[in-house]
Formats: C-alpha cells, structure tokens, sequence
C-alpha cells in the first residue's frame, strides 16, 4: 500500500471512504489528484477491486496521463493494467468504438 502519511488528515479520510460517493473540493495544487491516485490504489490494493473497474475521468490529455503516471508508480504495471484514465471524450470515444455494432456503426467511423 502507498505511504498514506503522505496525506494530510483530510485527503486520508477520503481516500479512506469506499463506502458511498466522495466530493473533493480544493484549489489548485492542494492535492486532489494525489487523493484520486492514492484512492485509486487503495481501492486496488486494500479492497481487491480490479484495475479493470476502475475509471478515471479527467477533462485534460494532460492530467490523464499524469494521474496515469502517479497510479502507476504507487502500484506498478501489473496491478493498474486494465484501469482506465481518459478525458471524458476519450473514454465516450473508447465505449462507441467498443459497442459500434451495437451502435450501428461501420468500423472507421469518424466523430466530427
């Protein structure tokens, strides 16, 4: 498990709640995605739910590949593959393509 004394008491209660929904609401810099990655392992690691299960959501290429990177060192290949982190329009992107037919889609269907 990561080093929770890390988090401050704040962002170890929220990583700590798995039972229900969690608002974080903080300024930049303050640590919302070190409680996100941190939630995420925890999640992983303490309660046995799959990688695979799991979706991040972010709004920005950029923070998707950070949290990536930061789940990745707490936890290391094995244990995040199959976990999911994505803007939103990749992952709508990601679950057209999974379910084209289904759709009606042609494979090489374009978004414009």
């Amino acid at each position: 498990m990561p080093d929770l004394s890390a988090l401050n008491s704040r962002q170890y209660e929220a990583v700590q709640q798995v039972n229900g929904p969690v608002l974080v609401l903080a300024g930049a810099g303050s640590g919302k995605t070190r409680v996100i990655t941190y939630k995420i392992a925890h999640l992983i690691r303490e309660h046995g739910i799959a990688a695979r299960h799991i979706a991040a959501v972010t709004f920005t290429n950029k923070a998707a590949r950070e949290m990536n990177q930061r789940v990745r060192q707490l936890l290391g290949g094995r244990e995040a593959r199959g976990l999911r982190i994505s803007t939103f329009h990749t992952l709508g992107l990601n679950i057209i393509r999974q379910e084209q037919s289904l759709l009606g889609y042609r494979s090489g269907f374009s978004i414009m």
